[in-house]
């Protein structure tokens, strides 16, 4: 049984270790499936927080026959198994997302491993989960549909890093490796930058912020 993963799927697939996962807000479950498919974990978890997407989320994990994957109606990862070791949030906002990991400190201690696909405050959410005691492992920029999307591993670590603001706003790794579509996306972004400081319709305070970004 073959699912397709779209590219931002398929990235985050490549990223996750063998072991437990947890997938917050796993929609139609074809990640956390096709990774059980392919012997890519040992054990998965699946989560909704609505009836609709969660009764849809246990009907397709229902009719692909795999036997170490579960569906959870839940909130974040307040319900989530001990020994759970990667969490994956994808698909939601930043300030979501941070908000799902903050309101659940006991399990975090137990967790080695965070990937993220986070829709915006993306600089907010490497900021937040390395204050956690993580560091950012990987990293890797998708286009699709039309829209850039950066996905983010963390890993826990004894360590002290240090990170300077502008690892958190354009990725420590990313930033480094320069690769096309991160140039692309930045040039897009500047390009629109200097479009509205030109209409000079902005506040004096936006006009500054926008100069100094």
């Amino acid at each position: 049984m073959a699912i397709h993963l779209s590219k931002r799927l398929k990235t985050i697939y490549e990223m996750v270790p063998y072991g437990k996962i947890a997938d917050v807000g796993a929609d139609h479950g074809k990640l956390v499936i096709s990774l059980s498919l392919d012997k890519k974990i040992n054990y998965g978890i699946a989560i909704e927080n609505k009836i609709g997407p969660f009764n849809r989320l246990k009907n397709a994990i229902d009719n692909s026959h795999v036997d170490n994957v579960k569906a959870l109606f839940s909130n974040g990862i307040e319900d989530i198994d001990e020994d759970v070791d990667t969490v994956i949030i994808a698909g939601m906002g930043g300030l979501s997302i941070i908000d799902i990991l903050k309101n659940s400190p006991s399990k975090i201690k137990n967790i080695s491993n965070i990937i993220i696909d986070a829709h915006n405050a993306v600089s907010d959410v490497r900021k937040e989960i390395t204050k956690m005691g993580f560091l950012i492992e990987d990293e890797k920029i998708v286009f699709e549909s039309n829209k850039y999307y950066e996905i983010i591993k963390f890993s826990k670590t004894d360590k002290i890093i240090t990170y300077e603001e502008a690892d958190f706003v354009f990725g420590p790794i990313l930033r480094k490796q320069k690769d096309i579509l991160y140039l692309n996306k930045w040039n897009e972004i500047i390009k629109k930058m200097k479009q509205l400081l030109e209409k000079n319709t902005l506040s004096d305070d936006k006009i500054s912020r926008s100069e100094e970004r």
